[in-house]
């Protein structure tokens, strides 16, 4: 999860990024959104129903994970090319092994680790965004 968020602040710090608009959020909105509303959602559309389809097509376990993360990334380019190596690529891919690893096992396991691994990982970033509006 930390090898992310280190590329990404050197992304940042080297090339900048877009303006976000959810920064000018509330707090507490921007904090649900980023540590509930979108990992559980991404895990629902990106994961679990790209993958579902691969899985329903007799894809094996490579295709499930590119089914899952070529969506995760380009959702997240759009954010810039930080956001889009750092947590559509790096972060996506992670996210999709974990979630069609643990689906062998059973849905509702893939389902959750992949959520609270998702939401672990956003808690980094959501500290160094707040970090960044304290100063």
């Amino acid at each position: 999860m930390i090898v992310s968020i280190i590329p990404a602040v050197i992304l940042v710090i080297l090339i900048g990024g877009p303006e976000r608009e959810f920064l000018s959020w509330p707090v507490p909105t921007m904090l649900a959104f980023i540590l509930v509303i979108a990992p559980v959602f991404e895990t629902l559309l990106l994961q679990a129903m790209p993958v579902a389809i691969a899985r329903w097509l007799n894809a094996g376990f490579k295709v499930q994970i590119l089914a899952s993360l070529i969506p995760f990334t380009l959702l997240h380019l759009p954010e810039g090319i930080p956001a889009g190596i750092c947590a559509g690529l790096i972060g996506g891919f992670y996210l999709a092994f974990t979630y069609v690893h643990w689906r062998e096992k059973s849905l509702w396991t893939a389902l959750w680790t992949t959520t609270v691994s998702h939401l672990i990982r956003n808690s980094f970033s959501a500290v160094v965004i707040m970090l960044g509006l304290a100063f």
